[in-house]
């Protein structure tokens, strides 16, 4: 499955294993510490500690290991409070403030990036529609078209920039081309993926494949654009809905979101 990732994600994999070096480096370039208090870095047990939950996690992210993921955060979490130590007790900068910003934005950027890439198609898209009220209409019909033309249907349970998570009862094959063919929210998509994870189990996961998109083009792109901007204005209703909304409200602002969809179809 690895050979399907960017080169950009493989980088942050990269980065992530040569933690024990390069983030002593990176601390040392933007916060302004100076060389004996690198030294009592090195000596500290939690720095250890750290390297070594993000080397994990960029073994597993370099080989699209399911569990990297969560490791993957735990080690932005650690990574963000090591920061914070050694702002707070070997920075000589002027600008702290500024160059922890800087280290947390680099941070989210990382997350936000591998998220968009591998997320829904390789390890754990959110089964959010199973759990959406009927009048969302969460559940999206969808064809898998396959390199000898036959057809096998089914149902987007979760989709991205980058690729989706489809149900569906059919066999496929780990590395298989397939055209994704569906409608949503009046926006026609055809994108060519490979197949990149198979669930054989419901237990965790309904049975299903995980579909990574090839390249896409400019309209291709828009038209995921607009279908992802408008599952997560509906995803934040639902969960309005069911602590904050009443159903009359629930109902105005879906009616609202209608209207927004006939004018942008427009």
């Amino acid at each position: 499955m690895k050979h399907y990732t960017s080169r950009f994600f493989k980088v942050i994999a990269g980065i992530l294993l040569a933690a024990p070096l390069l983030h002593l480096s990176f601390a040392a370039l933007v916060f302004d510490i100076p060389l004996h208090s690198c030294v009592s870095i090195l000596l500290s047990p939690f720095y250890y500690i750290v390297t070594f939950v993000s080397v994990a996690a960029g073994y597993g992210l370099w080989e699209t290991q399911r569990w990297s993921w969560y490791v993957f955060i735990v080690s932005q979490v650690l990574i963000t409070y090591e920061n914070a130590i050694i702002v707070s007790n070997y920075a000589e900068s002027h600008h702290k403030v500024f160059a922890f910003i800087i280290s947390l934005l680099t941070q989210a950027l990382f997350v936000v990036r591998v998220g968009q890439e591998i997320r829904v198609p390789y390890f754990f898209p959110k089964i959010r529609w199973w759990e959406s009220n009927p009048r969302l209409k969460l559940s999206v019909p969808v064809v898998l078209r396959r390199e000898d033309l036959t057809e096998i249907t089914g149902a987007i349970l979760d989709i991205s920039m980058m690729g989706c998570f489809v149900k569906t009862r059919e066999e496929l094959r780990v590395d298989e081309k397939v055209t994704v063919l569906a409608s949503l929210y009046g926006q026609d998509i055809a994108c060519v993926g490979s197949v990149v994870w198979c669930a054989q189990t419901a237990v965790t996961h309904p049975h299903g494949v995980g579909v990574k998109f090839d390249f896409l083009t400019k309209p291709q792109r828009r038209a995921l654009r607009l279908i992802t901007h408008r599952l997560k204005r509906i995803s934040s209703l639902y969960r309005r809905s069911r602590y904050l909304m009443s159903q009359e409200e629930l109902v105005k602002e879906l009616d609202q979101l209608e209207k927004t969809r006939i004018k942008d179809d427009a």
